[in-house]
């Protein structure tokens, strides 16, 4: 319905899940084994509604949906019926989407193409991503008239017809209005700090971000007209109409393929048990570009005497890694090399470079190309682009630009090796105003930013040709592509829009990303997820949306939930387990590695440089040779290969495993400066 911050929207999400409990009329007397269901689905909801995985978020929904059904009878378990299948449905498209590469192209033509629609009718250009072009609408609304028709009464001919037509009407209408949202900003007063809450302050806050919801309500009310008006079947015991009176074999056969079905689909399509490691892996950094690779040294403070890349190598090196810096990019520097990095290139190639950086690819090796926002030459084209022009990939003349800044709590979710499992409460995957990529149909994400919009670069601007900083008709509006990926011969090319991610003071709480990142490229598969992996889970989810249509019932709609759910939240932990990429600063003597716990709810805020960062902190301990990173979680794993951990008034409790594994740390030699609030 828009951009909420993730503790407001799960809140949000339980107070209309028990708003719908209190609101219907629930049986006077309960069966002790309806307490027992009441009780296992309200525990199963609410950690459900608590995870960081948005398809087990919108499964909590469908729990509670399909649980009142069996307790209801007639019209109201008809409507519920309906509405946990659509829930289900949704709950599969964000799967597909977020884990089938072919499912986020497919959403990008068609989100794109339906976006053009919208602009030629209202003759403002109209440039969405699947967020804005609201394709989990018309999801939710399409599986809902399938099984509406299906559960009412005929003749169904009629109704087949005019309420798709509503459908798709009321979403036109609604892109139509989106269009205009430029015009609408422009008329918005400027937001007067001094002056406190008001309408217009609320307006420039809301437009665009959460216009969504006009949307949601639009089609909420073609659902109350199909629900109103609507002369429903009297269901079976099941709930169906279509399998009446099942035979217990009948019954049997399908839960033997559905359940299974459920159970297999997330594994097949996000479950990467496959473990590289960095250990002795060649990576070769293009030496020459626009950076620097300094670091901090004792005379010079501040937040410009960070450096940019300088803590790169030894970051690297205490993964089990080997940096070669390349003046040339040679072909002996490449030779034995599993990844090649460029950063930010700016200087014209040198004859036969590009070719011999191809060739390593097209070898079996990894190319990590990172641009930056609006940068280009005279003739239009820009060096980072020079080396993706095997690709179907390049790195536009734009600002990726957020609506919260750092992209907080504004990332979809793509489920990828580097990528799963990483929470984006505090930017952990480290990107901030770069460039969006465009990419083609070979092309695969890695990296989207929901929330945010694509800010043409302005040659004539004194902002870096940064843009205007305004939303304006034509530029893209949410889901911009931040980093993507494409096979190319043996191996493969990455391509970042920014440089951040892997900056000295950036990469002190985006090391878990980079590791993996990393650990990604020299792993040797040209492919995260293989074609045939991609196209089994593709007909899965097919199948089970198949199934559930056709044998609807408030039994298989439960267990289909309960089977995707849980795999899909065991998959990600084990992927997330097997992807684990500890430094360790036991490789130098002494233990160079220091950790800044951030597991705690500590004093300081996670910008560096504000009053309560610690920047400052951050940099002196570099100055004095140390690798700096942020802690994400306390053990015995983490902190035996550390030096130093530093823990700044923390608020939450150390739990018995984490007092531990501090205790064995200090004990064994570690370094403890714990500082009271």
């Amino acid at each position: 319905m828009g951009l909420f911050a993730h503790p407001l929207q799960r809140v949000l999400t339980l107070a209309l899940l028990a708003a719908v409990v209190l609101i219907l009329p629930l049986p006077a007397k309960w069966t002790k084994r309806s307490l027992l269901g009441a009780s296992a689905t309200a525990v199963a909801v609410v950690l459900m509604t608590a995870s960081s995985l948005t398809v087990v978020n919108v499964t909590a929904s469908v729990l509670v949906l399909a649980f009142l059904t069996s307790l209801l009878s007639g019209r109201d378990r008809s409507v519920l019926l309906c509405a946990s299948a659509a829930a289900m449905t949704l709950v599969l498209y964000r799967l597909a989407y977020t884990t089938i590469p072919i499912v986020w192209t497919m959403a990008e033509a068609f989100s794109g193409g339906a976006g053009k629609l919208a602009g030629i009718v209202s003759g403002r250009p109209l440039n969405v991503g699947a967020t804005f072009a609201g394709l989990d609408f018309l999801v939710v609304m399409l599986a809902l008239w399938a099984t509406w028709v299906q559960q009412t009464e005929g003749p169904r001919w009629g109704r087949a017809l005019y309420a798709p037509a509503a459908i798709f009407g009321g979403h036109l209408c609604y892109l139509i209005i989106l269009s205009y949202v430029p015009d609408v900003v422009a008329a918005i007063p400027p937001l007067d700090v001094q002056q406190g809450w008001s309408w217009a302050g609320l307006a420039r806050k809301a437009v665009p971000w959460n216009l969504p919801m006009l949307a949601g309500v639009t089609h909420l009310s073609v659902a109350a007209a199909m629900f109103r008006w609507s002369a429903w079947a009297a269901p079976a015991a099941g709930g169906s109409r279509r399998l009446v009176n099942p035979s217990y074999r009948a019954r049997r056969m399908l839960w033997a393929v559905i359940l299974p079905a459920a159970v297999l689909l997330p594994l097949a399509a996000s479950l990467h048990l496959s473990r590289p490691d960095l250990q002795g892996k060649k990576i070769v950094f293009h030496e020459k570009g626009f950076l620097n690779w300094l670091k901090p040294t004792h005379g010079s403070y501040g937040r410009l005497s960070s450096g940019m890349y300088g803590m790169l190598p030894p970051y690297l090196e205490s993964l089990g890694a080997r940096v070669v810096i390349s003046p040339e990019m040679s072909e002996e520097d490449l030779h034995d090399a599993d990844a090649a990095v460029l950063i930010f290139p700016d200087d014209p190639w040198a004859d036969g470079q590009l070719e011999r950086i191809w060739a390593f690819v097209r070898r079996g090796g990894s190319l990590l190309v990172l641009g930056e926002h609006t940068t280009r030459e005279r003739d239009g084209t820009s060096r980072f682009n020079d080396a993706l022009e095997p690709t179907q990939m390049r790195v536009a003349f734009d600002s990726a630009t957020f609506a919260v800044g750092g992209w907080l709590q504004s990332y979809e979710t793509i489920v990828h090796p580097a990528t799963v499992g990483i929470p984006d409460d505090r930017n952990q995957l480290g990107v901030v105003i770069g460039a969006s990529v465009g990419a083609g149909r070979r092309a695969r994400p890695i990296i989207v930013g929901r929330w945010g919009w694509s800010d043409i670069g302005d040659e004539g601007s004194s902002r870096a040709m940064m843009g205007n900083d305004l939303y304006d008709p034509g530029e893209r509006l949410g889901d911009i592509l931040l980093a993507a990926e494409q096979p190319f011969g043996k191996g493969k090319i990455v391509v970042f829009g920014d440089t951040s991610s892997l900056t000295n003071g950036i990469n002190v709480s985006s090391h878990v990303f980079t590791s993996r990142l990393f650990t990604y490229l020299v792993g040797g598969s040209a492919r995260a997820i293989a074609w045939l992996r991609a196209a089994l889970s593709l007909l899965l989810a097919i199948a089970i949306v198949v199934l559930l249509i056709r044998y609807l019932s408030a039994g298989v709609v439960t267990m289909v939930a309960l089977g995707l759910a849980g795999s899909f939240a065991v998959s990600v932990a084990m992927t997330s387990r097997a992807w684990l990429v500890l430094p360790d600063g036991r490789r130098q003597s002494p233990n160079n590695l220091a950790y800044i716990d951030a597991c705690h709810l500590e004093a300081h805020g996670g910008e560096s440089w504000r009053g309560d960062g610690v920047g400052g902190l951050v940099l002196t301990l570099m100055r004095n040779g140390y690798i700096t990173l942020s802690l994400p979680r306390v053990d015995s794993e983490s902190l035996g290969r550390a030096g130093l951990l530093v823990s700044i008034a923390p608020r939450r409790s150390f739990s018995h495993a984490e007092r531990t594994a501090v205790r064995e740390f200090v004990t064994q030699g570690g370094n403890l400066i714990i500082i009271a609030g």
